[in-house]
């Protein structure tokens, strides 16, 4: 009884972390310069303005901090003294065909492309707005510009119908604001990544990556 209720608790929570969505957000104003990035409402949030960094469980703050520490600063002068250490024994060098490697490319690079396709086509845009006031010094090269909005405006105005353009006609400037959020269900990225998976050649990448011994053959 108390097994059975247990792996019903697993699998209700494997089922919720399936549902919850990794989340990117981009803020940009006058007064904020805001990245998040993190699991559902859990995760960091860099203030690029401020110089702080928050960490975030389910929306709230839990703690706040600067971007560069002194424990960051004592690790890179760690880093800047050299390691006495014992040279190595040399080992066997092993080699690569090349023949193994170019026909292994096309399978990996056609399993990348469905990879990569399929997760841009997962993502959700859950917020894009963006307004923009721009100018250049030449005023036919605004009118240019303008004229391309105008035209993706006219092709794709479900997208571009949220990012505002108005041009300044009487000098070269830029200023905007934009807020961004993108989402991936994490069920879409587990079923991606297992296709991509399946889709790899991995009899043959591991062949390549162990080679073989020089001056012999692997058996």
């Amino acid at each position: 009884m108390y097994v059975t209720g247990f792996i019903f608790i697993l699998v209700l929570l494997f089922v919720a972390l399936l549902l919850l969505r990794l989340r990117v957000r981009f803020e940009l104003s006058g007064d904020h310069r805001l990245l998040f990035a993190g699991l559902g409402r859990t995760g960091v949030e860099i203030d690029f303005k401020n110089g702080h960094r928050k960490i975030r469980l389910f929306g709230r703050s839990l703690k706040t901090g600067p971007l560069r520490s002194a424990r960051h600063k004592d690790d890179q002068e760690a880093e800047k003294k050299p390691d006495k250490k014992k040279p190595k024994a040399e080992k066997p060098g092993r080699v690569r065909a090349y023949g193994d490697i170019l026909r292994t490319v096309p399978a990996v690079m056609s399993a990348l492309w469905h990879y990569s396709t399929g997760l841009l086509g997962s993502l959700i845009i859950e917020k894009l707005e963006a307004e923009i006031e721009a100018g250049f010094e030449a005023v036919d090269l605004t009118g240019q510009v303008y004229g391309y909005y105008q035209a993706a405006l006219a092709a794709a105005p479900s997208v571009v119908g949220r990012v505002r353009f108005r041009p300044d006609w009487t000098d070269a400037s830029f200023d905007g604001s934009a807020h961004v959020a993108v989402a991936l269900p994490v069920y879409r990225l587990v079923f991606c990544t297992l296709m991509l998976i399946w889709r790899l050649p991995l009899r043959q990448i591991l062949k390549v990556a162990i080679g073989k011994k020089r001056g012999g053959q692997d058996g």
